[in-house]
């Protein structure tokens, strides 16, 4: 027999909790209205407390959820290879570029509400020192799949599964070595699966990580979203843990401890050689993300980093700086040299 709560989740609106509660709030009205069961209002009226309070909890609760919005066109350049692949109900977009020798292997991601065509001019720079380049779109950006209820723990897992299953994209006898790199959200994702040697393809060690202004606390992100909604603070306490139920059930083998967990450190730190270029004025996400990373990462001296003046956060399809850095510090790693 499935309960109440599983059923809930299963459909297919995440405002699905919301309603519920509203159409409870409307049957208490109703029924104090034309005096059913019993006529004295103060019998309905707690009820009717009760249903309006959880329906703006659940509201806000299904609000933290935010999705990427309208998806963004995907990369359309000669040379690609665009592939649809299907996991766990939801199709990933994946573009490859393949050379034609023996080469290292470079997997980009984009960051929050960008798409394959936002990491174009970087990828290509990978393309023009004659690496192979794979591009992922996360969930709910460019041509893959939308979701309900976005999260960076759903997105980590498709993300996972796809990078572990390169070899059938582009074949292992052609790869020397493994890279990632992440912009924004994209470079919190691959922090995350940079810690764990089970996510690396090909049974090849991960050789470098590289993180462009990395969004690395994602509680901040959180606190902004939940300040924006104007939720009371007498209500934060219980609006996270029902938040944390709901992720919970979408991610029952995740133990969940706090918010903390979601940040640098807890969230990862990576023990190969990381580099970090950071946009000096960082109009979306400030210098927090970067300084947490710094302190952190640092502390395994694995870590090189840089403030670029002239880089933005978001746009810089092509910088001098940043690729003045990426090839100084590429040409630092024992048999990797870019031309």
């Amino acid at each position: 027999m499935i309960l109440l709560g599983d059923l809930m989740v299963q459909l297919s609106s995440k405002w699905a909790r919301t309603q519920l509660w509203i159409f409870g709030l409307i049957v208490v009205i109703f029924c104090s209205a034309n005096e059913y069961l019993l006529p004295s209002p103060l019998f309905w009226i707690p009820i009717g407390i009760y249903c309006l309070f959880n329906a703006y909890l659940e509201l806000i609760v299904s609000a933290i959820f935010i999705t990427p919005g309208p998806a963004k066109e995907s990369l359309d350049s000669v040379g690609w290879q665009s592939h649809m692949r299907d996991f766990d109900r939801i199709t990933t977009h994946i573009q490859t570029f393949r050379q034609q020798h023996t080469a290292p292997l470079i997997v980009l991601l984009h960051g929050w509400r960008g798409s394959s065509a936002s990491v174009q001019g970087r990828a290509e720079w990978f393309v023009n020192q004659g690496w192979h380049v794979v591009l992922c779109e996360l969930p709910g950006h460019g041509k893959s799949t939308r979701v309900a209820r976005w999260n960076a723990l759903t997105a980590v897992k498709h993300i996972q599964f796809h990078i572990k299953n390169l070899h059938k994209l582009i074949e292992p006898q052609v790869v020397s070595h493994v890279f990632f790199y992440g912009h924004s959200m994209g470079g919190y994702i691959c922090t995350r699966l940079s810690i764990d040697k089970n996510n690396i393809p090909y049974d090849l060690p991960l050789s470098g990580l590289i993180l462009e202004s990395p969004l690395m606390l994602y509680s901040k992100i959180l606190n902004e979203i939940r300040d924006r909604l104007m939720i009371p603070n007498f209500l934060r306490s219980l609006h996270m843990r029902r938040v944390f139920r709901d992720v919970k059930t979408m991610h029952p083998s995740i133990t969940l401890t706090g918010i903390e967990q979601f940040d640098v450190p807890q969230w990862g730190v990576p023990s190969v050689p990381t580099l970090c270029l950071q946009a000096m004025t960082d109009t979306r996400l400030g210098r927090d993300h970067y300084d947490a990373t710094v302190k952190m990462l640092s502390q395994s001296d694995n870590l090189t980093h840089h403030l670029i003046e002239s880089m933005t956060h978001s746009g810089a399809r092509t910088n001098e700086e940043r690729e003045h850095h990426l090839r100084v510090w590429l040409n630092t790693l024992e048999s990797i040299v870019v031309s």
